[in-house]
């Protein structure tokens, strides 16, 4: 008999909303394995050698995306030891529910997707 994950999809759809955790689970899975939280903030940071972005990103990180990510199941987030792995759902969701693509207008130029 196997056994059945139960999943709150709703929390799932609410991380996939936000362009800054597709952003995350994206950096993740190309990764392929446990990265630090300070990797992750140099990924999302506008300049990544400009501390102060990565500081505010890494704030972002602690209180906002990362909760929403590891309740949803998506990542295992170790605060003690300042790691983050994806999980398997993440590797099961189509590649296009974590990436942002141009979305093509009616006159044919391109502009970039945004979410919430």
């Amino acid at each position: 008999m196997s056994k059945r994950e139960t999943l709150n999809w709703s929390s799932v759809f609410d991380c996939l909303a936000n362009d800054e955790r597709r952003a995350i689970l994206s950096f993740l899975v190309d990764e392929d394995g446990q990265v630090t939280i300070d990797d992750v903030a140099g990924h999302l940071a506008v300049d990544d050698d400009d501390d102060t972005a990565v500081g505010r990103a890494r704030v972002q990180l602690h209180h906002v995306h990362l909760p929403k990510l590891n309740a949803a199941g998506l990542i295992v987030w170790s605060r003690d030891q300042g790691t983050v792995r994806e999980t398997t759902l993440a590797y099961q969701l189509p590649v296009g529910a974590i990436t942002t693509a141009p979305v093509t207008t009616a006159q044919g130029t391109e502009t970039q997707q945004v979410s919430d």
